[in-house]
């Protein structure tokens, strides 16, 4: 899945993989505090992100995808200092960012239900990953 998701973000612009002990947040915080301008933010279990719309979330900064159970599965800043780590249940209603609708971004994985569901919509590294592993 992190295959596909770096695939579709490198199609539009510049990268940076953070994980660090601690969880997401401090991790993000820690890798975003030498940014400065626009940044988007995208987790790695979202298999069927296109880069069209991750093109349409970065144009709608300050803006977030939540996921089907509230917590956030991206968002664009118009300014990577503006983050705040306010991720875990509920987390996209505390950013207090305009939500968009964008299936690719939305539809996570946490289960291997969520894969099965989303199988159809899925980018080519995770396709093949399923077929070795069916």
């Amino acid at each position: 899945m992190f295959m596909d998701v770096r695939a579709a973000c490198e199609q539009v612009g510049d990268v940076i993989v953070c994980d660090a002990p601690g969880g997401q947040g401090p991790a993000l915080a820690a890798a975003l505090e030498r940014l400065a301008g626009p940044v988007a933010i995208v987790n790695a279990d979202l298999p069927s992100v296109t880069p069209c719309e991750l093109i349409e979330l970065v144009e709608a900064a300050p803006a977030l995808v939540a996921a089907r159970d509230g917590t956030t599965n991206a968002l664009a800043l118009t300014d990577a200092r503006d983050f705040r780590p306010l991720y875990g249940p509920g987390s996209a209603d505390r950013f207090g960012l305009r939500h968009l609708g964008l299936r690719g971004l939305r539809d996570d994985v946490d289960t291997r239900e969520d894969l099965l569901r989303l199988a159809p919509y899925v980018g080519p590294n995770t396709r093949s990953a399923m077929l070795v592993n069916a």
